[in-house]
């Protein structure tokens, strides 16, 4: 560790009189919810999944809450996000006429959790199931 007044003087910050974060050094924070709940919108809206003999669509995305950020430190970008996210689902089985309707709560979508310990809870709705027990 160098002397007080004895370090190269790249790495000495100074007090710039126009405030200019040179090269991104300092912490710097802008908020990216607004963008980013629009950007979740417009790739869930609509989206189709079709393997296994399954079709499904999401019908409606109900809402998306939480927050997002984006930060510079060092010239290096990171990325801070939590969202709660409620959409509505259809669809169909193969060989089934009737469509099945759902909702998906995924509660905890953050940059903290692995894709594997994201919480995903579904709610199915089978209108046709009570032909089949009658």
């Amino acid at each position: 560790m160098a002397k007080w007044g004895e370090g190269d003087p790249r790495w000495i910050v100074e007090e710039r009189p126009d405030a200019t974060n040179v090269n991104n050094w300092h912490w710097t924070e802008k908020n990216a919810g607004p963008w980013s709940k629009d950007r979740l919108k417009e790739l869930l809206n609509n989206l189709k999944i079709a393997q296994n003999g399954i079709d499904c669509k999401i019908t409606n995305v109900e809402s998306i809450d939480g927050e997002a950020t984006a930060n510079n430190r060092k010239g290096k970008l990171i990325f801070f996000y939590e969202w709660d996210i409620k959409l509505k689902w259809e669809g169909v089985l193969a060989g089934a006429a009737e469509k099945i309707k759902g909702e998906v709560h995924i509660p905890n979508l953050s940059e903290e959790n692995d894709v594997s310990e994201v919480d995903v809870s579904r709610i199915i709705q089978m209108y046709s199931y009570y032909k089949f027990i009658k």
